[in-house]
């Protein structure tokens, strides 16, 4: 099953193909069955026997372009066209599109973008900016993420935060919906909004938008489990008729198929476990038991954002179970969460409530943690309706940063010690590049019903003796945070439409 990783670096099934084996050859017309290559494209591509195999897969997307912008008119002072840029035959510089940027969309700046697109249908698209901003750049250090204004045809307008790195030309991207007519439209970025009340704050460079239009047939994502991962003596099966792809996976006791999901973002998918015949198996999802598999089924579970483990373990000993495929759909209303902002709950020590311009509520909790044997927590009650799983969501930030080196771009994590009614686990937070730069991290937690006290801690950890500090040994050096990331609020979520105990 050809699979493409697109320029946006989310996984994309393209199609499912016959593909006919000449002298022991096979091949693929990219540009023409299969989109056309270039640089940043990557395909995976697994051959199965086909006799009996059939093609469920469809293209996650009816119509998409790219639009470069270096070639969008503009308008206004300080409008800069950059590079070129790393190729690969210059590898010595960060890969961008087209090879050049644009720059000019900056605090106190009057610069205007305008793309020229034309769209085959009516239609909701998928719009997605590529762009940087540097973290440590002056001009960023009031914001953290830089805001433009996003315009269709003059109106529609929309303000997008624009992503941070550790260095320009380090490509993310913000993306956002629009709703356009068949035929030609402009599609405006702006350092000003539209009747001039409010501007861009900080510097971003933009590099290309990719518009398209999601294709509904491919709500579901389909992962079959002839291409899954097999472990203990699970075997592929592919004379089994009337299954979904080439063939099934056979698991018995200890056996197990292991599936690889993505999700866009943390919260609730709908996962379908498709079965041939009876089964027996135990279902698990990032490492926590979500239930037994007796037959097909649809279970809820909360994935993270990014990719999720989900394995079937055979459990017996004279039977196979044949599993076919996963069906994943993103849902909500079934797990629902309740978020716990910062600022309400109990602080000690240092711990103080901060304002912060893209907080939940424009205010987060930073300060806490420090040197050993510091009391500065902050401490969340939280209330479940029943014992088991939940998802704990925390949506931080972690501005601090050690200098980056070429094989190491972010070598520092802050930690906290999060105590689940006195069970201490250790959770460690990656950069976010600035203090108002907020993203969310989950991690499974076990609850009790009723009130929960859910604790943040943190202190500098000892070298490796157990005994010595690295700010002792290299002073002045950043090697190990003391702090624990500034938290904006926490949200917790039943884990599965089944609670289970904790596993690990």
């Amino acid at each position: 099953m050809p699979g493409q990783i697109g320029d946006s670096g989310q996984p994309e099934v393209v199609a499912e193909l016959v593909a006919p084996v000449v002298n022991g050859r096979v091949g693929f017309d990219f540009g023409n069955s299969l989109p056309r290559l270039k640089e940043s494209s990557a395909y995976q591509i697994t051959l199965a026997p086909g006799g009996s195999a059939t093609a469920p897969a469809v293209a996650p997307k009816l119509w998409q372009a790219t639009y470069e912008a270096e070639d969008a008119a503009h308008t206004g002072t300080g409008w800069s066209r950059n590079g070129p840029e790393g190729t690969p035959s210059d590898v010595a510089k960060f890969y961008t599109s087209g090879t050049y940027n644009v720059g000019g969309l900056r605090t106190n700046s009057d610069v205007v973008l305008n793309f020229n697109v034309s769209v085959p249908q009516n239609g909701t698209y998928d719009l997605s900016v590529f762009a940087n901003s540097l973290n440590t750049y002056n001009l960023i250090a009031e914001q953290g993420p830089t805001n433009i204004f996003l315009r269709v045809d003059g109106g529609a307008e929309q303000e997008l935060s624009m992503p941070l790195g550790y260095k320009w030309v380090v490509w993310d991207h913000a993306d956002t919906k629009v709703n356009l007519t068949a035929g030609s439209h402009t599609i405006t970025l702006a350092a000003r909004n539209l009747n001039g009340t409010r501007t861009t704050k900080g510097d971003v460079i933009i590099d290309k938008i990719d518009l398209s239009l999601p294709n509904p047939a491919a709500a579901q994502a389909i992962y079959e489990a002839e291409h899954a991962t097999l472990v203990g003596g699970a075997r592929t099966l592919h004379n089994q008729t009337g299954v979904s792809g080439a063939g099934v996976a056979a698991i018995r006791q200890g056996q197990s198929v292991s599936f690889w999901v993505y999700s866009p973002v943390d919260g609730e998918s709908a996962v379908d476990v498709d079965m041939v015949g009876s089964a027996n198996a135990g279902l698990s999802v990032n490492g926590q038991n979500v239930g037994d598999v007796t037959a097909s089924k649809r279970v809820k579970v909360f994935l993270s954002g990014g990719i999720n483990k989900i394995t079937l373990t055979g459990k017996s000993t004279t039977t196979d179970t044949r599993v076919d495929r996963l069906r994943v759909q993103r849902t909500q209303g079934t797990l629902v969460t309740t978020w716990y902002e910062a600022e309400n709950a109990q602080r000690a020590g240092t711990a103080v409530i901060a304002d912060y311009s893209l907080a939940s509520g424009g205010r987060a909790v930073t300060n806490v943690g420090g040197d050993p044997g510091n009391g500065n927590t902050l401490t969340f009650t939280v209330n479940a309706t029943q014992a088991g799983v939940y998802a704990l969501t925390v949506r931080y930030s972690n501005p601090e940063q050690a200098p980056a080196t070429h094989y190491n771009p972010d070598p520092l994590a802050r930690h906290a010690d999060i105590s689940i009614n006195g069970q201490v686990r250790r959770v460690t937070f990656p950069h976010s590049f600035h203090a108002n730069n907020y993203w969310e991290l989950t991690i499974p937690v076990q609850l009790v019903q009723g009130q929960n006290a859910i604790r943040f801690s943190a202190a500098e950890l000892p070298n490796f003796d157990g005994t010595t500090y690295a700010s002792d040994t290299f002073p002045g050096v950043l090697l190990r945070s003391k702090q624990a990331p500034i938290v904006d609020r926490i949200g917790v979520t039943p884990f599965a439409d089944t609670l289970s105990p904790l596993v690990g």
